[in-house]
């Protein structure tokens, strides 16, 4: 019996490395899922950090930041209709089912559609928030978005110096190190660096006034954008004088929203460099 045992396990483990070896290079299964049988990994992207917007409700998404991994599974016998393969639905209740088991729960799931979205914390305290997609009705493919939600890691911070040599040249500087949570104007933590570089520059050449003007991308309304980009160019001038002690009559709100986009508004990485702080010599 021991002897049979062994042989099965031996015998699953040549066919999972079988399917292994026609994964796309490079590729891996997600450390916390597991793939549905008899699927390969098609692509496969792995991004340090990126966003995606998660369905939380029928109405509503919410975008989430953080390490990005999509994986693209296709069926072995994708091109061959005479092999029944799982329906959409199938797929989905395994990855939910899984996910509930692991302490995770359902954000939304569309029951006449496609997809489900899910999210759960681990034992570490790592959110990670999962959207499962099918390609509709047939089951020869499915991708799996993973976001392990995390706040950017600002790897370049601009420096008074270079703030200085932009307002010269150009006039201007984008600071992107300056960050909200969405559709807020309360700045967040990792925004102190940078603007401790912004207040060197002011004391380091008082004679230099500013604009600080807001910019936001063009997702919600048009009135919505303008006055959240105007309350968050005040909130960094009120950064500035709360604890830096910058004189009132040195810096001047203005909020413009969508109108000066420095991007396409039809990608993330796009509206990501539309959403900004500018400070425009005065």
């Amino acid at each position: 019996m021991k002897k049979i045992t062994l042989l099965i396990l031996m015998l699953l483990n040549v066919f999972f490395l079988q399917a292994q070896n026609n994964d796309a290079k490079g590729s891996k299964d997600y450390d916390l899922f597991g793939r549905m049988p008899d699927y390969n990994i098609r692509n496969y992207w792995d991004y340090q950090f990126d966003a995606h917007e998660f369905f939380i409700s029928k109405d509503q998404k919410q975008v989430i930041e953080g390490r990005k991994i999509v994986i693209r599974f296709e069926h072995q016998n994708a091109n061959d209709r005479n092999v029944k393969k799982p329906s959409y639905l199938q797929i989905l209740r395994n990855y939910s089912n899984a996910i509930k088991e692991a302490g995770g729960k359902i954000l939304f799931e569309h029951r006449n559609a496609d997809f489900g979205y899910y999210f759960l914390k681990t034992t570490q305290g790592k959110e990670v928030w999962v959207e499962v997609t099918t390609a509709p009705n047939t089951g020869r493919r499915y991708t799996l978005t993973v976001i392990e939600r995390e706040p950017m890691k600002q790897d370049i911070v601009v420096e008074a110096d270079l703030i200085k040599e932009k307002i010269q040249i150009e006039g201007k500087i984008a600071i992107y190190g300056i960050y909200f949570d969405v559709g807020k104007s309360l700045i967040k933590p990792e925004s102190t660096e940078s603007l401790e570089q912004i207040a060197l520059f002011l004391k380091e050449n008082p004679d230099i006034n500013c604009w600080v003007v807001g910019h936001t991308d063009s997702d919600g309304s048009f009135e919505i954008n303008s006055k959240l980009s105007l309350y968050r160019a005040k909130a960094v001038i009120s950064y500035l004088q709360g604890n830096h002690s910058i004189s009132p009559d040195r810096l001047f709100a203005q909020g413009v929203g969508p109108l000066a986009p420095v991007s396409t508004n039809d990608t993330e990485e796009g509206r990501k460099l539309n959403r900004r702080v500018e400070f425009v010599k005065k």
